[in-house]
């Protein structure tokens, strides 16, 4: 049976991370953190190997039988795969029980870091390159090591890339929601992706046009543009049932995906324009829930205890609204 839980990033202010690294105020560490995941309804936790690295190894085993006191299944994200510190994070992963390990290969790397196509089929080799480095660790350990969809790679190229590792250890980090970032239909990818998914972010975003492209701002499940209903009931044709769910919610992020410029184009294969309308169907015929949409600025001049109490709730109603997508019958 599927878990249903949260990437620790959803409580970013909360922990004083990103943005609000300098904010005044108590902090919440591993084991509240666990316990207010908990509070939320959650039964899995996403966590990055950042909240592990200083711990010594007693500390190491509270934070292992806190989840074990809560039910709580843990998952890591290991980081960026190029950081060598990442075989590390694999070994801590295993040491604290956990099967997953997500990272990352960069964000939105087209088309500032990478801007021609040939540069990009360069670097994609060694990214596989990099790929079966990790897979002997994993195998080692025996980890699943899943590339998350970081707004960089197509769903064809992340498809390929983790089919032909050609290894029981290696899956997809499958985030709903960031398909849009490179014209994918989020329905299609996770049909495509499904059979290789091992691990979840589920997101929503409010997706607004701009004269350049698009804007995609977080906002709770449900209250975005993205057909979840549609996407979980793809994935649920797919995965195994010992794959975890995790709401994934930094509220008011938002991101800029300029499509409409022709240097944005440049480092991609040609995308058929059936797969770019499918991309833009799926965002355009769901309305928004204005009065769930935050832009980042209203979130930040929240008040301290208004600022927690909004990660919590907003937490909450999420965990609720993908256990209720979950329990649809598939059609």
């Amino acid at each position: 049976m599927h878990r249903v839980g949260i990437v620790s990033y959803s409580f970013e202010y909360s922990l004083g991370i990103f943005g609000y690294q300098d904010r005044t105020g108590d902090r919440f560490d591993v084991l509240t953190l666990l316990e207010k995941i908990r509070e939320a309804g959650g039964d899995t936790a996403q966590l990055p190997d950042s909240m592990f690295r200083s711990l010594s190894d007693d500390e190491l085993n509270e934070v292992q039988r806190k989840a074990l006191d809560l039910d709580l299944q843990l998952e890591m994200l290991g980081g960026v795969a190029w950081n060598r510190g990442i075989e590390g994070a694999m070994h801590r992963a295993r040491r604290l029980g956990c099967d997953v390990v997500g990272c990352t290969f960069g964000i939105m790397t087209r088309p500032n870091t990478i801007s021609t196509l040939a540069e990009w089929d360069e670097y994609l080799v060694k990214c596989r390159a990099r790929y079966a480095e990790l897979l002997d660790t994993a195998a080692e350990l025996d980890l699943k090591l899943a590339i998350e969809n970081h707004l960089d790679f197509t769903v064809e190229e992340l498809r390929d890339m983790v089919r032909d590792a050609d290894s029981p250890h290696a899956g997809v980090l499958l985030d709903v929601g960031n398909p849009l970032g490179t014209l994918d239909d989020p329905t299609a990818a996770a049909d495509i992706l499904g059979p290789y998914v091992v691990a979840t972010h589920v997101k929503d975003f409010a997706v607004e046009d701009t004269t350049r492209g698009f804007r995609l701002t977080m906002v709770p499940l449900g209250a975005g543009s993205l057909r979840l209903p549609a996407i979980i009931e793809q994935l649920k044709k797919h995965i195994s049932p010992d794959v975890n769910f995790a709401v994934e919610l930094l509220n008011g992020q938002q991101l800029e995906i300029n499509w409409l410029e022709d240097r944005f184009w440049v480092p991609f294969r040609d995308s058929s324009a059936r797969q770019v309308a499918g991309a833009l169907r799926h965002v355009r015929g769901k309305a928004i829930d204005g009065d769930q949409f935050l832009s980042l600025k209203d979130v930040e001049k929240l008040p301290y205890e208004e600022h927690l109490a909004l990660e919590l709730s907003r937490a909450t109603e999420s965990v609720a609204h993908l256990k209720a997508l979950l329990a649809a019958p598939t059609q």
